[in-house]
């Protein structure tokens, strides 16, 4: 069966276009579910849950939670189901994500902070950076890899969170219950800016308040203080990577 790339769709049928293009070049059957959100906005959470819900209805080994500014490259899923088979606690895996303006610029080689804003490794692949596998406290969810098996274990995404938060909050669940959650750097995908980065006025109410939600459910927890200190960049090259509020 093709592995399922759930897709929420808004707005911007060029980039839906180029994603599914890509779906349709994988060495690896691959499918696009996607769900619009332009006539009823269900934002990304519940529009990623409803296409893990027919995953897991349909018992699926994996899934991919995706966004339409992403575009694959053609063995990126072949490498990522490599990965996810050779490291059975993975829970969550995220490939190295490259900027469309500037494709030598990675804009994603793992997370490290996740509050007040999510905060990425990035470098550049001239330089040889980001070039390494490795676990961390949580990945980007303009595309997660998910092991069904574990979503059995650790439930959905917390709809609590309407656009953003929801991607650290689940990897930081997943964590809390031992499984593991990787950066990929065998696997790469091109993203374009999406609206995560630059949220409009109308979206800045819906972005605090997704951010207070993931302050009030982790700051001050065991997990969030280890991980914290454990994943605070030392020296290494870091961005921010989406909203943050303060």
């Amino acid at each position: 069966m093709a592995l399922p790339i759930i897709i929420p769709f808004y707005k911007d049928q060029v980039q839906l276009d180029k994603c599914v293009a890509a779906i349709g070049a994988q060495d690896t059957p691959s499918e696009p579910w996607i769900y619009d959100n332009n006539v009823d906005n269900r934002y990304y959470t519940k529009a990623q849950n409803l296409g893990l819900k027919r995953a897991l209805k349909e018992g699926l080994e994996f899934a991919v939670c995706g966004t339409q500014d992403v575009y694959m490259r053609p063995d990126c899923v072949t490498q990522m189901l490599k990965f996810m088979r050779e490291h059975p606690r993975c829970a969550f895996a995220g490939p190295k994500q490259v900027l469309a303006a500037d494709e030598d610029y990675i804009i994603h080689g793992g997370c490290t902070i996740a509050y007040p804003g999510g905060r990425h490794y990035y470098g550049r692949k001239s330089l040889g950076q980001c070039n390494v596998s490795a676990k961390m406290p949580w990945v980007n969810g303009a595309i997660i890899f998910c092991r069904m098996e574990a979503v059995i274990e650790i439930g959905l995404m917390d709809e609590g969170m309407l656009m953003i938060g929801s991607d650290s909050d689940w990897c930081y669940t997943a964590r809390a219950r031992n499984w593991e959650v990787w950066y990929v750097a065998e696997a790469e995908v091109i993203h374009e800016a999406g609206v995560s980065s630059k949220p409009t006025a109308a979206m800045q109410p819906i972005f605090t308040n997704d951010m207070n939600y993931w302050r009030d459910k982790w700051i001050g927890s065991g997990l969030h203080a280890r991980l914290f200190y454990e994943f605070a960049p030392k020296g290494t090259p870091i961005q921010q990577g989406s909203f943050q509020i303060g």
